[in-house]
């Protein structure tokens, strides 16, 4: 589902989405270089395990109707990722949700795990 998930669950033995606790940087890329218009979207979250913190740099690719609200800096939430290719819509094989807020939506045709890194700082 995740590509490069082992990024994440070498470090985070127990891993899922609750580990993941705010957003740190969104950022919404565009590329023409083959004239379709692909684009990404990067989100560096801030995820949690015990005593430890990381921050986790997530890319969705060619994500469409986003829909993101927040309310300042520091913006918490409840992701959910879920696998919709069953429903047999073009170029959407993922959906992502705040599932508590519904601050964040969006569908997208791959999500990959860019990096992971251990922060010592409270960003």
């Amino acid at each position: 589902m995740i590509k490069n998930i082992s990024l994440i669950t070498d470090q985070i033995n127990d891993f899922s989405l609750q580990n993941i606790k705010r957003i740190y940087r969104f950022l919404l890329n565009f590329q023409n270089k083959t004239f379709e218009g692909d684009c990404f979207l990067d989100i560096d979250f801030i995820m949690k395990d015990k005593e430890k913190q990381y921050l986790a740099c997530f890319r969705f690719y060619n994500p469409n109707n986003i829909d993101f609200e927040s309310e300042g800096i520091y913006h918490q939430l409840s992701i959910g990722i879920y696998d919709i290719r069953d429903r047999g819509w073009e170029g959407k094989f993922f959906e992502v949700i705040d599932y508590e807020d519904d601050s964040l939506h969006f569908y997208c045709s791959d999500i990959e795990i860019i990096s992971l890194r251990e922060t010592l700082d409270t960003i």
